[in-house]
């Protein structure tokens, strides 16, 4: 039987790119030339951007343009200018009802003294460029997708959708809430979900088996009742496949958070532990299998990239277990589900059941643009990437 990596085949080597923007500005000049007027020159490629605006009668039409890594290295130099220009105004041009923290409506990273900092964390990821990835969540994205951009940055990593949990603190340690738990209903569903997109334990075991590495799963890690939650439902399955032991000889923990945040939770005579991943039951005879390591930021990284609404919102769906019978999220391009999928989320799980506004979007693919120009203009930028970008 042929293995297939966890890691995606995708290749872009030879391909020609044709930047969204490119095809709005092609749909522009057509629209007000029905003859056909297809040849557009620089001033107008740049006049129909520098006219876009985040007001909410314009937010149909007018937007900032899709940015990805393929993207920026089909920027001009002057449409790179007009870009910066909208990443310094906005947040005096979006609109804050339309973001997820009306409140914080600024961009990160804007500082380069953090930008720098942010870059130090995505190193971390980087040295993880010849192991297999599972992205847990949509907490690491930016980090990854960063050190994905990176000159000898990692070439791949998979990303599977997880939200909220279902144990809880005690003095004695995490305790699993049976009545908050996935129904059967809702497990058959995600088991489907996670063999559709290759990230089922018996496929996490032929990984390892193939290359003889550890997946790494990483995630934020603060008390860890997500990363439990989440290798709960992953080791029933596991069992439920005769595969347990092989899958928990198979993964490794590679966590990410923040110290000074959690001393700013405690009182000042309690001793702050090192963030740490407890293991669901049924992994416990496997605990010395399952290597953990926990890797600290600075306090401003983590405000900006990590727990700031608006960042964690634009960059993925929010999937808790109450959603898992509604819809895959590999079926659905980012914060675009259908009216009727909205309609059926609203009845299963109320929190954030809205498509992504204009303003999510732009925000999303400013802090994109801003990313990928300051590893540009710093020389650190890769020449090339054959792979695909996880939205």
């Amino acid at each position: 039987m042929k293995v297939q990596s966890i890691l995606p085949n995708y290749t872009g080597a030879g391909l020609k790119v044709t930047t969204n923007l490119d095809k709005r500005c092609n749909n522009e000049v057509y629209e007000n030339n029905p003859q056909g007027m297809h040849n557009y020159n620089e001033n107008l490629y740049s006049c129909l951007i520098s006219n876009i605006n985040f007001t909410a009668e314009n937010r149909s039409r007018r937007r900032v343009p899709s940015i990805d890594y393929f993207e920026y290295k089909n920027l001009s130099p002057h449409m790179k200018q007009i870009l910066r220009k909208k990443y310094e105004n906005f947040s005096k041009d979006v609109n804050p009802e339309e973001l997820e923290n009306s409140k914080e409506k600024y961009l990160p990273l804007k500082d380069d003294r953090v930008m720098k900092q942010f870059i130090k964390v995505c190193d971390l990821y980087r040295g993880l460029r010849n192991e297999p990835i599972l992205c847990l969540g949509r907490s690491p994205k930016w980090f990854l997708n960063t050190a994905l951009w990176m000159k000898d940055g990692i070439d791949d990593y998979k990303c599977v959708s997880f939200s909220k949990y279902w144990y809880r603190n005690s003095p004695d340690g995490l305790v699993r809430m049976n009545s908050c738990a996935p129904t059967e209903e809702e497990k058959k569903a995600y088991k489907r979900y996670l063999k559709r997109i290759q990230a089922d334990p018996k496929h996490i075991v032929d990984v390892h088996n193939k290359t003889g590495k550890k997946v790494v799963i990483t995630d934020y890690i603060n008390s860890g009742k997500g990363a439990c939650s989440f290798l709960d439902i992953m080791s029933e399955i596991a069992e439920e496949e005769g595969v347990l032991e092989d899958f928990a000889k198979s993964i490794r923990i590679f966590g990410i958070g923040c110290l000074e945040y959690m001393e700013n939770m405690y009182y000042d005579d309690q001793e702050i532990p090192i963030p740490k991943v407890q293991l669901p039951e049924r992994l416990w005879p496997y605990y010395k299998d399952i290597p953990q390591e926990f890797h600290d930021m600075p306090l401003e990284v983590f405000e900006q990239m990590l727990i700031n609404e608006n960042t964690n919102e634009c960059r993925s769906s929010y999937y808790p277990h109450e959603t898992w019978t509604v819809y895959q999220p590999n079926r659905f391009r980012t914060g675009m589900l259908s009216e009727k999928k909205l309609a059926e989320l609203k009845k299963k799980c109320p929190k954030n059941t809205s498509n992504y506004t204009t303003a999510m979007r732009d925000y999303r693919n400013l802090l994109n643009f801003r990313i990928l120009d300051y590893l540009n203009e710093n020389g650190l930028l890769r020449e090339n990437l054959n792979s695909k970008q996880w939205d």
